[in-house]
Parts: structure tokens; C-alpha cells; sequence
């Protein structure tokens, strides 16, 4: 049975002035539903005042039932990763280039918000990576993501040499200038 969604989060790309119009809109067209409106920093910051809560990723994907982002595929990238713990639903409206994971037009928004609003959509579970790096027994540096994950000396192509383990159990040593990881949604894959 499809999920009601009664509380939605807005997620934005930062700095870029064709987010406002489509922010504003998207709230506003949320409100007139009903639907309780909350915003990240970055969708915030597109309000001379935020007429709605203001709330940091954890707690945004805490709150809500569906967050919404609107940018490009980065911005899709970056929240999914912020808002992995939460399991929140995220939904895109493509302001970017691409639009491999992002395909709703901003035009598209109030007719694709009605018929998920009546519970007429498909939920696609996508797989996610947790990559943690260790040097010496300690963590170094671990993160989320939802397309790949690239390992590989910074700034200059030199070789290095890692183990490879996927939870935990050892599958290769490898000396090569680097490593690329992809679930099914990355483009290396």
C-alpha cells in the first residue's frame, strides 16, 4: 500500500537563481495541499524569511516523509548521502544538465506531486555503498554514496597499493593507480 505523505522536506542546490522560482512555487504548492513544509539550509536560504521550519539533513530525513531535491544530479547525490540514515524517500526535479536521476521539470512538479499525493507511483529501492578507508588499524575517512566511490592518489597519478575487503572478508590486494566502486545507479556501471 502506498505511503501518505503528510510532511515533506525541500533539499536545494546552493547559489543557483533558477532554484528559487521552482522552490517557491513547490512550497507554495505543498502548503495549498496541506502538506507540512520543511526546508534544509540551502532551500532556506532562497527565503527573505523561511515562512516554514528550517532543519539540518539528520533532522530533516528524521521529520519528513519524502524529501524533495532540487538541483541536478550532484545535489540528488549529495542529499541521498546526507540522508542516508533516515530512509526517506527522495524524489527529484532536474534543474541541472544531465538528469540521469533527476527527470521531473520543474513544469512537471504540481501534475507528478498530484498522482504521488494519491499514492499512483512506483518506489524504486536503490542500493548504497559505505566506503570506509583505514591506514595502519584507523579510520582515515568513510562516506555514503549512492553512485560509486573512487579511490586514488590526490592530485597526482601515482600508484598505490590497497586490500580490498567487503564486509570484512579479504577479496583482493591491488597496486594500480586506483579503484572504482559502483552500485547499479553509478554511471561506471
Amino acid at each position: 500500500m502506498p505511503q501518505a505523505f503528510t510532511k515533506i522536506g525541500l533539499i536545494s542546490k546552493p547559489d543557483d537563481l533558477r532554484v528559487a522560482d521552482t522552490l517557491t512555487m513547490l512550497a507554495s504548492d505543498l502548503s495549498n495541499r496541506g502538506i507540512a513544509v520543511m526546508l534544509d539550509a540551502s532551500s532556506a536560504s532562497y527565503f527573505t524569511a523561511p515562512p516554514y521550519p528550517v532543519l539540518a539533513h539528520p533532522k530533516l530525513g528524521q521529520e519528513c516523509d519524502l524529501a524533495i531535491v532540487v538541483g541536478g544530479d550532484g545535489t540528488i547525490l549529495s542529499a541521498a548521502r546526507n540522508l542516508s540514515d533516515s530512509d526517506v524517500p527522495v524524489l527529484g526535479v532536474n534543474l541541472g544538465r544531465l538528469g540521469f536521476l533527476a527527470d521531473i521539470s520543474p513544469e512537471q512538479t504540481h501534475t507528478i506531486l498530484t498522482e504521488i499525493l494519491a499514492g499512483e507511483y512506483q518506489e524504486e529501492e536503490r542500493s548504497m555503498l559505505h566506503a570506509r578507508i583505514l591506514r595502519g588499524g584507523r579510520v582515515i575517512g568513510e562516506s555514503d554514496a549512492l553512485n560509486d566511490v573512487v579511490i586514488h592518489k590526490w592530485h597526482i597519478a601515482r600508484m598505490i597499493e590497497m586490500e580490498t575487503t567487503i564486509n570484512g572478508l579479504f577479496l583482493n590486494s591491488l597496486r594500480a593507480d586506483g579503484l572504482i566502486v559502483s552500485t547499479p545507479t553509478g554511471s561506471t556501471a
